[in-house]
């Protein structure tokens, strides 16, 4: 940089950023010293927090993006697992899998439709920030072989799905997931148990409080892993951030999970450091005691269970407690 360039910055700068008198000036004195670091260290800060604040989006979702997603890949046996797909309000096609109650085969959609019409609970699964719904076969597979039919959607931006995450569009996505359920196949909402992992519990408790409020419940809403909102979550993570003056989504969980009715597991590792196991617990301690239906809230906590790792950390104990959950809020007179 030239001495004109220089000069050029020194006079237009203080019209653009509010800086002190002399800053530019050599120190001379230990309290201009002072100043002279405080100030630039300031600017750093103020610089690093429009940085964070532009890549936010970036740093909060992290999909796996893919050309395409064969059930094939699911490691499934054949027909156990078919192709999906509904459309949003706001005109994208999203596409999942069906993992099928008690991993039974089915040859076409007509053959699905029998098996849903047997009045098996349904999970719609709404998956965490990271990879994509092929990441999730482990949970899905343990599922199905539990007798609950699977509905694993992708978000937008995330596999094949065209679109960009945002907390305005995995709503609106969840919301084209649910209608997919009830209107398409015919699936009584007290037949749904919505699941959210991590960021997919934030997704989901703003669902589940929607559908509280228009007196059309699920049968019951299950949280792993997840906040109490974004601005806790990423609180922890960036203490020095002012989070919730920068945070676009911001998952206020807390705030609405009192407006929920309907039957309430959560689910978290005391090791998890992606999330902490404070938050999971400050959520659940938020909720409403009992249910509609006068089904006590239940938090499950998995001693030394990490964020990532609790499919294959606690296994037996994932079993058993989602088999239970379904029992107790699916009559089992219900199913065939």
């Amino acid at each position: 940089m030239n001495v004109e360039s220089k000069s050029l910055l020194k006079r237009v700068l203080p019209w653009l950023v509010p800086l002190p008198r002399g800053i530019f000036d050599k120190p001379q004195t230990g309290k201009q010293i002072l100043v002279y670091y405080l100030c630039r260290i300031f600017a750093f800060y103020i610089l690093l927090l429009i940085l964070l604040m532009v890549l936010q989006r970036w740093l909060i979702y992290q999909p796996t993006r893919v050309s395409t997603l064969s059930v094939d890949q699911a490691g499934a046996p054949f027909g156990v697992v078919h192709d999906i797909s509904t459309r949003t309000d706001d005109g994208l096609d999203l596409k999942g899998w069906h993992f099928l109650a008690g991993q039974v085969g089915c040859t076409d959609r007509a053959a699905c439709d029998i098996e849903l019409a047997k009045g098996r609970p349904v999970v719609i699964l709404l998956h965490g920030n990271g990879g994509n719904r092929l990441h999730r076969t482990e949970t899905c597979r343990l599922l199905a072989s539990l007798n609950m039919h699977v509905f694993a959607f992708d978000y937008r931006g995330y596999a094949e799905n065209p679109g960009s995450p945002s907390q305005t569009g995995l709503l609106n996505d969840a919301r084209a997931f649910w209608k997919y359920a009830v209107r398409d196949r015919k699936i009584d909402p007290q037949r749904i148990i919505l699941m959210g992992e991590s960021l997919g519990g934030g997704v989901a408790t703003l669902l589940a409080s929607e559908l509280c409020q228009k007196k059309t419940p699920p049968a019951g809403l299950i949280l792993r892993s997840t906040f109490s909102s974004m601005v806790d979550a990423a609180s922890h993570h960036y203490p020095w951030v002012p989070v919730s003056w920068l945070l676009w989504d911001q998952y206020p969980s807390l705030k609405v999970i009192p407006e929920i009715q309907c039957p309430l597991l959560v689910i978290h590792g005391t090791a998890d450091h992606i999330v902490p196991y404070a938050l999971g617990e400050k959520l659940f301690e938020a909720a409403l005691p009992t249910s509609s239906t006068g089904i006590p809230k239940r938090m499950v906590t998995i001693q030394q269970g990490t964020h990532n790792g609790l499919i294959y950390e606690a296994r037996g104990i994932l079993t058993t407690t989602y088999d239970q959950f379904a029992k107790q809020v699916i009559p089992l007179t219900v199913i065939e």
